[in-house]
């Protein structure tokens, strides 16, 4: 008998020295460096013929277990978007070609819920704000050459929005992440109209723990 109950207080006791392993490492912060490239543009009733911009992003991020399965992700990233335009202008009766290109460089700050489906595979929703920190629309007219206007003033200094993305896992350090960043607030800021549009961006990248 005595045996027996010292061969079930083993088992409890590795089992207890288990658990207690297992909620350390799910406990475990960590922090890390993602980057990659931005396929942006803008939306919207305004928006016209925008095109996409191809622009960057990189920051770093925080993972902060809430069970085995859930992390909470925030992250601060420097993001350049904005959208293309081409097209014929009308100038006192003459018309011209027309190439503009809006660059908008933004501190995103997103809060990310990250759901682990696989060891591999994981799924991520959360809201972000963007703090707008320079605005700049190039024109290139034919016949005239191009110029560069500064553009902050016809835009509101934050945007608001929601992201939904995956991620892969390469490695304990290593992952892809594909995400989908759609503004949810109107960014125009002008008194001469053309105020309802959004960002639209799609993100591709790898990250990395540090």
């Amino acid at each position: 008998m005595k045996k027996m109950v010292f061969a079930a207080l083993a088992v409890l006791v590795f089992g207890f020295t288990n658990a207690q392993d297992e909620v350390k490492a799910t406990s475990e912060v960590k922090f890390g460096a993602k980057g990659g490239i931005n396929l942006a543009n803008i939306v919207g009733d305004d928006a016209g013929d925008a095109n996409m911009f191809v622009g960057f992003n990189a920051g770093f991020f925080v993972e902060i277990p809430v069970t085995d399965k859930l992390t909470i992700q925030p992250e601060i990233l420097y993001s350049a978007q904005g959208s293309k335009s081409e097209g014929p202008l009308n100038i006192e009766g003459d018309i011209y070609d027309v190439k503009a290109t809006l660059k908008m460089n933004y501190i995103n700050v997103p809060v990310m819920f990250k759901y682990q489906v696989t060891d591999k595979f994981s799924l991520e929703a959360g809201p972000y704000v963007g703090f707008l920190v320079r605005a700049k629309v190039k024109a290139e007219v034919s016949g005239f050459g191009s110029a560069t206007e500064d553009a902050k003033d016809l835009f509101k200094s934050t945007d608001f929005g929601l992201g939904l993305g995956m991620n892969y896992e390469f490695s304990d350090v290593i992952f892809a992440n594909a995400r989908y960043q759609a503004g949810l607030t109107e960014i125009g800021d002008s008194e001469a109209g053309g105020n309802s549009v959004k960002n639209s961006v799609f993100q591709i990248g790898l990250g990395f723990r540090f």
